[in-house]
Order: structure tokens, then C-alpha cells, then sequence
């Protein structure tokens, strides 16, 4: 008793160091969310398997971050703000899952979709509506558009067709209530007007062999439509009656009309590279952006509904800000705390010097302890590295690393 009692003064009497977390910011950021009641308020889930996923939110365009809450889940694949309710936040989770919270990402609950999805969105017209575009399963996959009319409690399956197996996007119309669009497989696209009860085939002109995985419909005219396909962009000026393939963008990846200027649009895409495009005109002619920055990890976009001119992009850099239609790139990862470093390495003929790589993401760089962090420029070619080696150099280090392919 006397060696137990000493034994828990011991215990007592040991003061525990807080850990303070001194960065780098940033990390691969699955999915982005804007507030488009507030749209200085964006909400961001950074990649961070195998751990459960962190909210965190911006009430300043991203130029800071804190985590809000915790996602009991390792993956999400979209992530929305309700159109109507600003407290109400929808993820979309292993693919039949939708998880929802009701005080701005704190604390969530989850309901199961009969079926599979790759995309949600919210009603713009009608409180309380979802819908989600997927996929159901039995004994063959058919394409199919999952609508809720409770704040997603409840999901009502409706399919499509049997020429498609797979709905990969989702645009609801801006004006006209009810009117929303899906983009499948096998090159349809498909319409209802009546909120997601019945749909119809709207796919003149687009080829059999191509996906289509973006869709926007323009507030301005909403029988201009442009799609994003694995093939390149498409667009249409009478609601999906006729389309056409436009320009020599090989593949599109994220397309979407700025809300408050209609004539403008942005597109995430490859001709030679991974650039962003704009247009001027509607949808009928893109431009690329000759920018500076890397965008080869960049994965989904949002256009500022309150600025026509400001766009974000979020992917393996981060969350990513252009106030200039694309022009030039500022990274807005302040506060979003990388959470996974794979490896770390001290340089050891001056200890300021730190290099840790964040996994699936990229290098960083500090010369003071961590204090200040620079992202170093991309050389992976698998996306993680398991080892970092230092030597010194002519005013600068040499680095070598070790990843998957050597």
C-alpha cells in the first residue's frame, strides 16, 4: 500500500507539456463548401485517412480557418450548405451514406440512400429538397437520382433509364423552379421539371462514348447549359435538344457559370496541361488562363456568387483563391493544420531547417522551427514519399527523397 500510495503522489506530481500545433496549413482538401446566403462563409474536409475527417470553416473567404467538428467518417465525396438554412450542412459519405448536421458542422447524424451517389445539391426553389445522383444495384446498375423533400431524412429512388448505368452530376436550374438536369454515362443527360418526379432524355448530339460529370445551367438564359465530359466541354442553347463539342479542351474536370455575371464562365480542364479556362461569352468560347500556378491536384472549383470576377479551387494544395477570373492564384490554408505528415527530416548543420512531407499533398519548408512554412514545388511522382534525406549545398540543400517508384 505504502509503494501504491507512493506511487500515485509520483503520477500526480508529473506536469504534462501542452502540445501546440505549429503547422504546415494546408492538405489535400476533399471537398469545399460555400454559403451561398453568406458567401464569405466556406466549409473544407482535408484528407486525413485513417483518421475520422475535421470540419473546418472561413467567415472571411478563406483567409482563415478553424475546425468547427469532427466527421465520423475516413471519406467524403461531396460536401453542400442547404440553399435555405445556413445551419444545415450535407455530406455525402462511402457512397450511400448522407450525413447531416443542423448546427453549421458541430455534430452530425446520418441517413442511407437506397442506392449509390457521386453528387448532392440543394434546391435553390424549394426548402427542404435534395437530390443526389448515383446509381442502384440489383442484379445490374441503373442509372438514378435520389430526391428528398425532408431535409434528407428520407430518400425516394427514381431511375432513368435503362440506355445508362451511371448519373455522375446533378444542376439545378436557377429560374425556373422544379427544372433540374442529371449527367450519366453513355452520353445522356436527363431533365425533369417537376422535381425530380419524372425525367426525360435531353441528349441530342452528344456522343455515346463519353461521361458527362459537370453541368451548369446559366442564370441568365437557362436554356445555355454547359457540360464538362471525359472527352471535353458541350454546351447547348435550347435546353439539351442539340448540343456541341466545343474548342480542343481534351477533358474537363469542373465547370461552372459565375452566378452574378451570367456571361461568365470558369472550367477546370487539360488541353497540354491542367489549367483553368474562362469564358466570356456565355459558355460559347473558353480562353485558358496563363497562370503560374500548379493546378495538376486541383479538383473541383466553386464560383463566388457575390463577386463574378473571384473563383476558389480546392484539391492536393489546399484551398486555392483567384480574385481575378483566374489570373493569379493566393492559397487560403490558415489555421487548416496538415494532420497526417508521413515523414520529417531537420537538416543537421542548422537545426531551423525542417522538411515534412504531408501526405498525398507535398514538401514543405521551414527555416525557422516551424514558425513560417513554404510549400516546396511538386516533383512526385506517386503523391507521398516515405523518407527524406538532406545534404548540404551551395547556398541551398540537397534533397533527396524516397517514394513508391524509387
Amino acid at each position: 500500500m505504502r509503494y501504491l500510495s507512493m506511487l500515485l503522489f509520483l503520477t500526480a506530481s508529473v506536469t504534462l507539456a501542452d502540445w501546440v500545433a505549429i503547422g504546415p496549413d494546408g492538405g489535400n482538401v476533399l471537398t469545399l463548401a460555400i454559403d451561398y446566403s453568406n458567401p464569405a462563409t466556406l466549409f473544407a474536409i482535408p484528407y486525413e485517412y485513417p483518421a475520422a475527417l475535421r470540419l473546418f470553416r472561413s467567415d472571411d473567404q478563406g483567409t482563415g480557418w478553424r475546425a468547427v467538428g469532427l466527421i465520423p467518417q475516413t471519406s467524403v465525396a461531396d460536401l453542400i450548405v442547404d440553399r435555405h438554412q445556413s445551419q444545415i450542412l450535407y455530406a455525402l459519405s462511402q457512397s450511400s451514406l448522407v450525413l447531416r448536421s443542423t448546427d453549421a458542422g458541430v455534430r452530425w447524424t446520418s441517413s442511407t440512400l437506397p442506392g449509390y451517389a457521386t453528387a448532392l445539391r440543394s434546391d435553390p426553389h424549394q426548402a427542404g429538397r435534395l437530390m443526389a445522383s448515383g446509381y442502384t444495384a440489383s442484379g445490374y446498375t441503373q442509372a438514378a437520382v435520389f430526391v428528398s423533400t425532408d431535409l434528407g431524412l428520407s430518400w425516394t429512388p427514381r431511375t432513368l433509364s435503362l440506355d445508362t448505368n451511371y448519373a455522375y452530376c446533378l444542376a439545378f436550374d436557377p429560374v425556373n423552379p422544379g427544372v433540374a438536369y442529371a449527367g450519366c454515362y453513355r452520353g445522356k443527360v436527363y431533365r425533369t421539371s417537376d422535381g425530380g418526379v419524372n425525367w426525360e432524355s435531353c441528349s441530342g448530339g452528344l456522343p455515346a462514348e463519353v461521361a458527362v460529370t459537370a453541368m451548369s445551367v446559366n442564370s441568365g438564359d437557362p436554356a445555355i447549359i454547359i457540360a464538362g465530359a471525359s472527352d471535353g466541354v458541350y454546351r447547348t442553347t435550347d435546353g439539351g435538344a442539340n448540343w456541341n463539342r466545343l474548342n480542343s479542351i481534351a477533358r474537363t474536370y469542373c465547370l461552372e457559370f459565375s452566378p452574378c455575371q451570367v456571361e461568365l464562365g470558369y472550367l477546370v480542364g487539360y488541353d497540354s496541361t491542367t489549367r483553368v479556362f474562362i469564358s466570356t461569352d456565355a459558355g460559347a468560347t473558353w480562353l485558358p488562363q496563363q497562370s503560374s500556378v500548379s493546378l495538376g491536384k486541383a479538383t473541383s472549383m466553386i464560383a463566388d456568387p457575390a463577386d463574378g470576377d473571384g473563383v476558389f479551387l480546392h484539391g492536393g494544395m489546399g484551398v486555392m483563391h483567384s480574385p481575378d477570373r483566374g489570373e493569379s492564384w493566393d492559397l487560403c490554408n490558415s489555421g487548416m493544420r496538415v494532420a497526417k505528415i508521413s515523414t520529417i527530416s531537420v537538416a543537421p548543420w542548422d537545426r531551423r531547417r525542417i522538411y515534412v512531407e504531408a501526405a498525398d499533398n507535398g514538401v514543405f519548408r521551414s527555416g525557422d522551427c516551424g514558425a513560417d512554412w513554404t510549400r516546396c514545388e511538386d516533383f512526385l511522382s506517386c503523391g507521398s514519399i516515405c523518407g527524406i534525406g538532406l545534404a548540404p549545398g551551395v547556398g541551398h540543400d540537397v534533397m533527396w527523397a524516397l517514394e513508391g517508384l524509387g
